[in-house]
């Protein structure tokens, strides 16, 4: 083991607030996607009489490394910004452009194809899924709830761009609520309801996602041992999924005590994200990994009206090709729309509504 540096060896400095694309980063949330897409194949082949395996359960752990990268992202990205009050409109904005052009697109296609179909979903349903305030009626698609929490997330970032001290403030008084809930949860008298949701245990994760990323702008070991640790803990944790049973009953529950673990799981995924940054120089990323990040957003969003559409069409064709045929065409589409509509309009958009760069910026 090396000694410790400021950033990987071989690296250039990073200008602060203008930092270079991480590639190990990229790849994580391609793969975290893509984990989130065969955990949803397993379950769309239970519903099918289809081969299940009880060893695809862990890969919705998928969604934790997603709290977790989302702290990181965030942070790194604008931890300059903290306390400049005029940055916060712009980030705003770019929040706002990340997440609902595309948001919009998938939950109201997918509405009016269920309202064709009879299902159409209440009130509540569509609202909390179009616009991500906190409620705990189940969004449409259903993978649209893990955005109730990242939207708090982004808004509690955004106090902290306005104002420092209120921000800090913020999230020193929210931590320690969620601390106070999970004891509330050991103790068998947690809080119910919406504010169950607003004190889950995930808003740990994006904290540690947010310490990694102070932690990686300071210091960086040029070493493999933090991946290496870090993803021996992830296979630890995951597996005690299955072996004892160790989780939440449920995608809405924020009561039971498997929510008590979930901070476990967000330093697994903590350190492995750490450890992907340390390799950032030793590791060459595949275009194609990259691209896989890039679209990890759409993957996600789009992934489960796939599977629900043409699960009828390819269930028939048995154990192994539907399984193979399934989570092709799911990730496929999610690239396809990534490439199709959510650059192009993310670009027009940002181009249209953010202030350009002046000369001494660029």
């Amino acid at each position: 083991m090396t000694a410790a540096t400021t950033r990987p060896a071989g690296s250039a400095p990073t200008p602060p607030g203008h930092p270079g694309k991480l590639r190990t980063v990229e790849m994580g949330r391609g793969i975290a996607a893509l984990a989130v897409v065969a955990f949803h194949v397993n379950a769309t082949a239970s519903f099918n009489g289809l081969a299940t395996s009880i060893w695809t359960g862990p890969l919705q752990f998928g969604v934790d490394f997603f709290f977790v990268l989302s702290g990181f992202i965030i942070t790194y990205v604008h931890r300059a910004d903290v306390g400049q009050t005029a940055k916060a409109w712009p980030y705003a904005l770019k929040r706002f452009i990340r997440l609902y052009p595309l948001l919009w697109l998938v939950v109201g296609g997918w509405i009016v194809l269920r309202t064709l179909m009879g299902e159409m979903p209440s009130a509540a349903e569509a609202g909390t899924s179009l616009l991500l305030y906190p409620s705990t009626a189940m969004p449409v698609p259903n993978v649209v709830w893990t955005l109730r929490h990242e939207i708090l997330f982004y808004l509690a970032f955004c106090v902290a761009i306005a104002n420092r001290t209120a921000g800090l403030a913020l999230f020193g008084a929210w931590t320690l609520a969620v601390l106070w809930q999970m004891a509330m949860i050991a103790g068998g008298n947690p809080v119910e309801g919406v504010g169950a949701m607003v004190l889950s245990s995930f808003v740990l994760d994006f904290v540690i996602g947010a310490l990694v990323a102070l932690l990686a702008a300071r210091r960086r070991v040029d070493s493999w041992w933090p991946l290496v640790l870090g993803l021996v803990l992830v296979v630890a944790y995951s597996a005690s999924w299955v072996v004892f049973g160790w989780s939440r009953t449920g995608t809405l529950d924020y009561t039971s005590w498997g929510n008590l673990l979930i901070p476990l799981g967000g330093l697994a995924f903590g350190l492995t994200l750490y450890g992907l940054l340390c390799v950032e120089d030793r590791v060459r990323v595949p275009q194609f990994a990259v691209l896989l990040g890039g679209a990890s957003y759409a993957i996600y969003l789009v992934h489960v009206p796939v599977l629900a559409v043409l699960q009828r069409f390819i269930a028939p064709l048995g154990d192994g090709i539907a399984h193979v045929l399934l989570f092709a065409a799911a990730s496929a589409a999610g690239v396809v729309v990534h490439l199709l509509f959510e650059l192009p309009v993310t670009k027009a958009l940002r181009n249209r509504l953010l202030p350009r760069r002046k000369p001494a910026d660029a």
